[in-house]
């Protein structure tokens, strides 16, 4: 799954990943920075604890997802500069 960033640096969780992890306004993420990424961990007061059906949900949604990644170049970025992507 693609998003993109906005001119304000935002970017918009899509509603079918926010319903699995039972997300709304107001959440709130712990942000990790790695080398090759950012990964926004939900932050809970309590545990979250998953159903059955939330499991079966969230890995149906990685298995449609898988190989849709975009690869970050210098190349890609200067297409997105132009709207070419």
């Amino acid at each position: 799954m693609t998003i993109t960033m906005t001119a304000k640096n935002q970017i918009t969780i899509p509603k079918k990943i926010t319903n699995a992890l039972g997300l709304g306004k107001g959440s709130m993420f712990e942000v990790e920075v790695s080398r090759d990424g950012i990964e926004l961990i939900p932050l809970e007061i309590k545990e979250k604890q998953f159903t059955d059906e939330e499991y079966v949900k969230l890995e149906t949604l990685a298995i449609k997802e898988k190989g849709k990644e975009k690869h970050v170049t210098k190349r890609f970025i200067d297409n997105l500069k132009k709207g070419k992507i």
